[in-house]
């Protein structure tokens, strides 16, 4: 039965992003999907918290408290190699220097704050084995 249950869980999407509203925002936006909602406000939790919760999917911010969602990434990249998750990067000010270095380092897809209910409904038709 236990095997079951872990088969129709939800999958986890981690959203990463230190401001608030911002936050809100897109955990609002996918409650309309059937996934299991996780937040962090920071690099060094992002990273805790997917490798402590193993999300199939981060919405990851490019301008956090500590350090970059680029180098969160790569963090989580060193620590789980090809299992890392797929990941978006999130950012107000999208340059063809982020767009070069998500590409480089793995994060195929990016998405521009505000985020938009197309946007996100694009990756997660993408992302729709998770």
């Amino acid at each position: 039965m236990a095997a079951a249950n872990a088969q129709s869980a939800p999958a986890k999407v981690l959203v990463v992003d230190d401001d608030f509203i911002s936050l809100e925002v897109l955990k609002a936006m996918l409650s309309h999907y059937s996934v299991e909602i996780i937040t962090a406000q920071s690099g060094s939790e992002a990273v805790t918290k997917t490798l402590a919760e193993r999300p199939a999917l981060l919405l990851l911010d490019q301008e956090l408290p500590d350090f970059t969602g680029l180098e969160a990434y790569c963090k989580i990249v060193a620590e789980l190699g090809d299992d890392a998750p797929l990941a978006a990067m999130i950012s107000g000010h999208s340059t063809a220097e982020i767009s070069a270095e998500c590409q480089t380092i793995g994060i195929k897809h990016q998405l521009t704050k505000p985020v938009s209910p197309t946007q996100l409904a694009d990756l997660m038709a993408i992302a729709s084995g998770i």
